[in-house]
């Protein structure tokens, strides 16, 4: 099976340097013992420095350390949301999210999204009309500005200002998930959402399963000491996983993040431009753009192409991609496919790009006969 659904690590990027870390772990009784409920202190430190190098000003308050940023999701849905309250996401936003805001039987409100990312026109329209029929505003609103999952589109500053501005005038905070930032190819990095928060509006997620290895289970929340100590009381594991903790500390202090982070952007980049080029000549017709980082392409096929047809026979031929059906709250405007070139190699990204060509050209004759 060539895996070209899910943002797994490339193997071949996976730290070989989690050993030696683990092994300075294991001589601090810290690391050994149950830990702190809001995260062992040098690696909130180090969280609080990585954070700057972005422009976002914390400190250590200000973070708790959690199981991955999903982790971090669900807390904030503990926090904030009760059944029937509405969330604010882009159509189509992060499948996973979607997956946990449903659990907390949330309503959502859908936003559609151009080259820019989130309209916020449209968004603004909606929050007035909201308004005036006397609904209840929404309590949330969860983006990936960066890379975005599933698209690729980055969010425009003009754009992320303005969205803090809203959330101002209507008092909803913003749940900005940032796994992909520092996985850039190319072009100018785009000022974090935090960054123009005055208000403590803006709730970050961060983890190292983009930067470091996703089995490493570790993440963060930056937001104000008040709002990480509601969601700290929400914790049901007493204290992330110290001893892992006390690792990525360790990969934090001495630098090797930085250094992984370089490597990954120089393999994933040969990654994407080896999928585009076999999407464009294996599936004629589809429409992609080309994103300038992180881990995915979101690709639009031809009406007369069924989407989740196609997963399925490319399936058959080997192939694991994902229906974009699952990115949408609502319906799915179109026929959308998300492909992932994180995980495999050029080779295997082209083997498996041609088999799903072999799918798709076998439906549109197919269709076409009929």
């Amino acid at each position: 099976m060539i895996r070209l659904g899910g943002g797994l690590a490339f193997p071949g990027e996976l730290p070989n340097i989690v050993e030696e870390a683990a092994a300075a772990a294991a001589m601090r009784s810290e690391g050994l013992q149950y830990g702190p409920l809001y995260g062992l202190d040098d690696l909130r430190d180090a969280v609080v420095d990585y954070l700057a190098h972005d422009g976002v000003t914390a400190g250590r308050d200000n973070i708790l350390i959690v199981n991955g940023a999903k982790h971090g999701l669900d807390l904030a849905c503990r926090v904030f949301i009760e059944p029937g309250d509405a969330i604010i996401v882009s159509g189509p936003t992060y499948m996973t999210a979607l997956a946990i805001m449903k659990t907390h039987e949330v309503e959502f409100i859908v936003v559609a999204q151009d080259a820019q990312g989130m309209k916020v026109d449209e968004l603004e329209s909606m929050l007035d009309a909201r308004r005036r029929r006397g609904a209840a505003p929404p309590k949330l609103l969860f983006d990936v500005p960066d890379f975005h999952n599933p698209t690729g589109i980055t969010l425009s500053e003009a754009r992320r200002r303005r969205i803090v501005e809203l959330a101002v005038e209507y008092g909803f905070r913003i749940l900005e998930d940032d796994p992909y930032r520092r996985v850039r190819f190319e072009g100018t990095p785009v000022a974090p959402i935090k960054t123009f928060d005055t208000g403590d509006y803006v709730i970050g997620l961060g983890t190292v399963s983009k930067i470091l290895a996703p089995g490493l289970r570790i993440g963060w929340v930056n937001a104000s000491p008040e709002i990480v100590g509601r969601m700290a009381a929400q914790k049901c594991d007493h204290g992330t996983n110290p001893f892992v903790q006390r690792i990525v500390a360790q990969l934090f202090m001495n630098g090797k993040v930085d250094e992984h982070i370089d490597r990954v952007k120089q393999t994933l980049r040969v990654h994407r431009d080896t999928m585009v080029a076999a999407v464009r000549e294996h599936l004629p017709g589809s429409m992609v753009e080309v994103p300038q980082g992180g881990y995915f392409l979101w690709v639009r096929l031809p009406d007369d192409v069924d989407a989740d047809a196609l997963v399925r026979r490319a399936g058959e031929l080997n192939v694991e991609v994902n229906p974009g059906g699952l990115s949408f709250a609502g319906p799915t405007p179109g026929q959308f496919i998300r492909l992932a070139y994180s995980f495999c190699n050029p080779e295997e990204i082209r083997t498996g790009i041609a088999r799903l060509g072999e799918a798709y050209r076998s439906m549109r004759a197919a269709q076409h006969a009929a």
